[in-house]
């Protein structure tokens, strides 16, 4: 939770909208991590004042035109701290108001920053512009959090809510905290008795959430910069998938690998494999697709399904070195387990045995392809009638 050293100050009221500010200077601590470090870990040299950080709380939580953005709260960096306002919708017919307000905090911002904004409290805040006839704020980014949360923490932590990261990523747990579900309900409470004590902890839980979006936001920032050295439980698959598409393949391909080293079901390293071998290959390292899939081959000996085909896999690499005997004998090999496998398909399901028979087809079109390969002259090789012609 925020510290009670932070101050909440009124910086504005009037027709129906109520504004509140807090600031939070470079050393203020949220669990394990720095507002200062947090902030440098996402600046990287980009333009960290046209950042603006964005929660709302709503008056339903399925969206749709008649739901309203009642709190919008907003985090950005300002004259050496980070400034939590909050714009807080006293009255429906405020709403105008709001909005106005609103987009002069959002004229200078170029980067939008949110978890799960973009499928639920931009679409909401830009619905309610434009039935107000006013034009939504544009930006040249929105990165919303949720979707690489979610790669790094949902496998090891069975969620990627944000409380549950703001607890086990963070090291800060609330307490007290007022459950999301609720909050419409006290919203609209609020709205037919005008206790405005009642709004206190919805405002409490909005300010923790954008100081734990901001603080979440440095952490994956500071993760994918160097993930080997993140002192945090990861999704390495995940992480591979995130770092991968930043062009680090070099840095993805040792998460992959970790990844591998906790994937015991044949689905999940089949899985890991793909995207290894992907990464190898954007690496500008074909060799290495190939030997990760020969060590597979190597260590998973077991003669099932998903051997067969680690085993065309191999064949597949061998056969583009131009290696075709060594393809032949992958291929054969996956095609015997195949048919060891399809003899006792009484026991197998219909579908499962259909698709056992639709991989024995398909080896066996490899393998005559493979056949008919190695009997063609490859480059600089002659055939039995050259040699004889040339001697003659």
């Amino acid at each position: 939770m925020i510290s009670p050293g932070a101050a909440i100050t009124p910086a504005a009221a009037g027709d129906g909208v109520e504004i509140l500010r807090a600031g939070f200077g470079p050393g203020h601590r949220h669990g394990r991590c720095a507002v200062g470090d947090a902030l440098r870990a996402i600046d990287d040299g980009g333009d960290l004042g046209r950042t603006v950080w964005l929660d709302t709380e709503t008056t339903g939580l399925a969206g749709g035109t008649g739901t309203y953005a009642f709190l919008i709260g907003l985090a950005y960096w300002d004259g050496g701290q980070l400034v939590v306002e909050q714009l807080l919708l006293r009255r429906l017919s405020g709403e105008r108001r709001l909005l106005t307000v609103l987009a002069e905090r959002l004229a200078g911002a170029r980067h939008l920053v949110t978890f799960n904004g973009q499928r639920f409290d931009w679409p909401i805040i830009e619905a309610r512009f434009v039935l107000a006839r006013q034009r939504p704020a544009s930006f040249d980014a929105h990165t919303d959090l949720i979707y690489p949360a979610r790669r790094l923490w949902h496998r090891v932590l069975g969620t990627h809510r944000l409380s549950t990261l703001e607890a086990e990523v963070l090291g800060a747990p609330r307490s007290r905290d007022v459950p999301g579900w609720e909050i419409p309900g006290i919203y609209v409470r609020y709205l037919r008795d005008t206790d405005r004590a009642a709004l206190d902890p919805i405002l409490v839980h909005n300010r923790a959430d954008l100081l734990a979006l901001v603080l979440l936001h440095g952490e994956v920032s500071r993760i994918l910069r160097a993930p080997l050295d993140a002192g945090v439980a990861l999704d390495w698959e995940g992480t591979g998938v995130l770092v991968g598409r930043r062009g680090a393949h070099a840095v993805a391909i040792e998460c992959f690998e970790r990844a591998m080293l906790g994937a015991c079901e044949p689905g999940d390293r089949w899985r890991v494999l793909q995207k290894l071998t992907r990464a190898h290959r954007a690496a500008g390292d074909p060799d290495g697709a190939r030997r990760r899939w020969e060590a597979e081959a190597g260590t998973w000996t077991r003669p099932d399904r998903f051997r067969a085909h680690v085993l065309e896999e191999v064949a597949k690499a061998r056969a583009r070195q131009h290696e075709i005997r060594g393809a032949r004998a992958a291929v054969t090999e996956a095609l015997s387990i195949v048919d060891g496998l399809l003899e006792e398909s009484g026991s197998l399901r219909a579908a499962r045995a259909a698709g056992m028979a639709r991989l024995a087809d398909r080896l066996r079109a490899r393998l005559a392809r493979l056949i008919e390969r190695d009997r063609e002259p490859s480059p600089g090789r002659e055939t039995a009638g050259q040699h004889a012609r040339r001697g003659a």
